[in-house]
């Protein structure tokens, strides 16, 4: 009987010393800000967090806690999960042409410093929806970065994101783009233009890794049409495939009769605001939405279809355009001085001569006018979403185009309070920065909420989110994969001017 007795206490001695082994990390004391569906965020107070091989463990309010490495008093400070921006190109240094005699090392430096400028803006996970394997693991080698994913850009022949290129070159560079009838498929042997029909490209990238698929509807831009579209048949069978094999599937559209065709082509994502109306009659004062825009909302609200505002897009092009723009103490949190001092140059500004040519006589200030009111009728879609209760995500677009004023990190906080101001709920802008954008693209067993089990991607935040979306701008620290790393050390200022 003693014999039992005592194999009983040392058998629960061990339980208890292997149940309460030192941690990696605790956090005590933070109110911890949980969403949990579109809308809503429970908020747990008088809990602590504890992490360990760069996932939480526990989250619990039990007096004991297990021992740890690291302990962090967060009393009166808010724990979130990281943000992720669904949304980016993480390639090239925005506006930088290869021609220029600096570029190597201009192209290398960005490299090197865009990991920690997504970081220092909260961002824990990034999407590249037009990348490879290869290209993730190159953003990711220069730490500390965010988690990395991609998914698997699909244009066709000569289409949008395929311009310019040949046959032969579009395999080579393009790796998963769609065979279509008409193709110049002699360019190829059989066995490579077998690999880009019908459901093959999306096995491959799926089988590469890839988060999701993505499809083309641009026809041209602004009101043109000279840009060839994928055929709406092979479009919904994409869709279709895509779906059977796990893989949401992702659609560039941003005009309302593109737009159409994605939600006709059953798509899950859509990966830009509706701003190009293709009607000039609109009234903003009255805030009335043309029929069309009208209806193709409905029919993403309707099915569902989550949706990215990509409102930076517009506001980047307009103050690229702009001649009076300047460059303000936040792009100091990102840029060294070097490269903003070459933005300001004449070879830096090629691209702000590149957007005032083709206007004809209408002065600089009418130019910036007209993209500022195509930013408005993205922010009057959004608006209309939002108070219908369509699915919002996160996505920056960084860079859309060489705009300099569109860069890492900051182009994120940058949406994120554009998005306010078009009248999201803070609320709902918190569950669009994380839990939706883990749902839409299948990530949530990993992100976007603070649970058991997930990847410790967390931000601790000196203000409330759910009072002001400046919160998301008042970072104490940034927790990537369990390791915690002060805001501080993540500004421009400490990586040194590269």
């Amino acid at each position: 009987m003693k014999k039992q007795i005592l194999f009983a206490a040392t058998y629960c001695m061990l339980f208890s010393n292997a149940l309460f082994a030192a941690v990696d990390l605790r956090i005590d004391n933070a109110i911890i800000l949980n969403p949990v569906d579109k809308h809503q965020v429970n908020i747990i107070s008088n809990h602590w967090i504890a992490i360990q091989n760069g996932k939480i463990i526990k989250v619990s309010n039990a007096r004991k806690k297990p021992r740890a490495k690291t302990v962090v008093d967060a009393k009166d400070k808010y724990l979130i999960p990281g943000l992720t921006d669904s949304h980016v190109h993480l390639k090239t240094m925005p506006g930088l042409l290869a021609s220029d005699p600096n570029a190597k090392q201009m192209q290398k430096a960005f490299l090197q410093r865009q990991g920690r400028n997504y970081l220092y803006y909260g961002v824990t996970q990034v999407i590249d929806p037009s990348n490879t394997a290869s290209g993730i693991a190159d953003f990711m080698a220069n730490v500390p970065a965010p988690n990395a994913f991609f998914c698997g850009a699909m244009p066709v022949y000569q289409g949008y994101n395929a311009e310019g290129l040949s046959y032969a070159k579009l395999h080579h560079h393009k790796p998963y783009f769609i065979a279509q009838h008409n193709d110049p498929t002699h360019e190829l042997t059989p066995s490579q233009v077998h690999s880009h029909q019908g459901s093959q490209p999306l096995e491959r990238m799926r089988s590469d890794g890839a988060t999701c698929a993505k499809l083309y509807f641009e026809d041209g831009f602004g009101e043109n049409s000279n840009i060839p579209l994928i055929y709406q048949g092979d479009a919904r069978r994409l869709t279709e495939s895509a779906k059977a094999i796990g893989l949401p599937s992702m659609a560039h559209a941003n005009a309302v009769d593109m737009q159409q065709l994605a939600v006709d082509a059953n798509v899950d994502i859509m990966a830009h605001g509706l701003w190009n109306w293709l009607t000039p009659n609109i009234n903003q004062a009255t805030n009335v939405l043309p029929p069309t825009v009208k209806a193709v909302l409905d029919s993403i609200i309707e099915k569902d279809i989550a949706y990215q505002p990509t409102l930076t897009v517009m506001d980047s092009l307009a103050k690229v355009t702009d001649r009076t723009f300047s460059f303000t103490e936040e792009y100091q949190t990102v840029l060294p001085s070097p490269v903003i001092a070459w933005y300001q140059s004449e070879p830096g500004r090629w691209f702000f001569k590149e957007m005032n040519q083709g206007w004809g006589s209408m002065s600089n200030q009418k130019k910036v006018a007209k993209l500022k009111r195509i930013f408005s009728q993205g922010q009057l879609a959004l608006n209309y979403l939002y108070k219908n209760d369509a699915t919002l995500l996160l996505g920056s677009d960084t860079p859309p185009a060489p705009t300099y004023t569109s860069q890492p990190g900051l182009s994120t906080y940058k949406e994120l309070t554009m998005m306010h101001q078009a009248g999201v709920g803070l609320a709902s802008l918190l569950s669009a920065a994380t839990i939706n954008n883990a749902k839409a693209f299948s990530l949530d067993d990993r992100y976007g909420s603070v649970a058991v089990n997930k990847i410790a991607n967390l931000l601790l935040l000196n203000s409330d989110p759910l009072k002001s979306v400046s919160a998301y701008n008042d970072i104490d620290s940034v927790i990537v994969n369990g390791t915690m790393i002060k805001r501080a050390t993540l500004h421009i200022n400490a990586l040194g001017a590269r």
